[in-house]
């Protein structure tokens, strides 16, 4: 009985960590010729990529938000990007693909970007 408490225990808790966690990027994004893994450092999710076009940027979420599912909660920063370096996304997996397709398309092409200024 005591081994079913501790598997139980232990399924729980990791459930509850991965709840914790932004989603995992498992497959190759159009545009997208690279990204890393997510880290945590002060509060801040953090998942760097490099688009095709050789751009490098970083997906990150704040921990508080991480299951704040369906809102502009994901952003992206890319230095040397307009728009102040930041794009608002809510899901952070496409949002690389997205944002890598947006910098690569020719200026006159450009749609808007979701932005929590608009």
């Amino acid at each position: 009985m005591k081994g079913i408490v501790f598997i139980l225990s232990f399924l729980f808790v990791c459930s509850a960590m991965a709840q914790d966690r932004p989603p995992e990027c498992n497959e190759p994004y159009e545009f997208v010729q690279s990204y890393g893994q997510w880290s945590l450092n002060a509060d801040i999710w953090t998942m760097p990529f490099t688009c095709s076009s050789g751009i490098e940027a970083s997906v990150n979420v704040a921990r508080e938000n991480v299951m704040n599912l369906g809102y502009a909660e994901y952003y992206i920063q890319a230095p040397g990007i307009e728009n102040d370096n930041t794009f608002f996304y809510t899901a952070p997996c496409d949002a690389m693909g997205q944002f890598c397709q947006y910098v690569s398309l020719p200026r006159e092409n450009v749609p808007d970007l979701y932005s929590l200024e608009n």
